[in-house]
């Protein structure tokens, strides 16, 4: 009798199936229950005080971009400066979601961006879900110009230099 009919006589048999139902009960057991220990966990207090929540509240606020740090209108769908999103719902509406996707596109194809496995990874993925059958020539740029261009430096801007006039 081969080696393979052996397993496939012994997987088929009751004591198999109860012992796989049983692994499958306890690594469901241990999932729930990792999940409540982090659910468990302390809440991290925010990094600023009472005085700060209530100047970021205010209905005079300024917001500013998340990229350049740089003031914006309330209204603002994208950062005049950077092209960056900054609208609160922006992501979610169909057409200005185009730009945004766009935007980060355009960051990994101009690779001025912290290089790590993850973002790599990120920017890989997300054109094959943008781009779907032509993903393989975003691939080519992103990775040629990848090869070209140093990581960026956590003190650097992840920007491109700014046109004169903007600072």
């Amino acid at each position: 009798m081969s080696i393979l009919a052996l397993i496939n006589q012994r997987a088929t048999s009751p004591e198999w199936t109860i012992g796989f139902l049983g692994v499958i009960a306890l690594a469901g057991y241990g999932i729930w229950g990792f999940v409540r220990w982090l659910l468990s966990g302390p809440v991290s207090p925010d990094p600023w005080d009472e005085q700060v929540t209530a100047e970021v509240a205010k209905e005079e606020a300024t917001p500013l971009c998340h990229r350049c740090l740089l003031p914006h209108e309330v209204s603002a769908d994208f950062c005049s400066h950077c092209g960056a999103t900054v609208g609160q719902y922006t992501n979610w509406l169909p057409y200005p979601y185009l730009f945004s996707v766009g935007h980060t596109l355009r960051i990994g194809t101009i690779g001025n961006f912290r290089h790590s496995p993850l973002t790599i990874g990120g920017f890989l993925l997300l054109g094959l879900a943008e781009y779907a059958l032509f993903s393989p020539i975003y691939w080519f740029v992103f990775l040629r110009n990848l090869s070209r261009q140093p990581s960026a430096q956590p003190s650097e801007s992840p920007l491109p230099p700014s046109p004169p006039g903007h600072g």
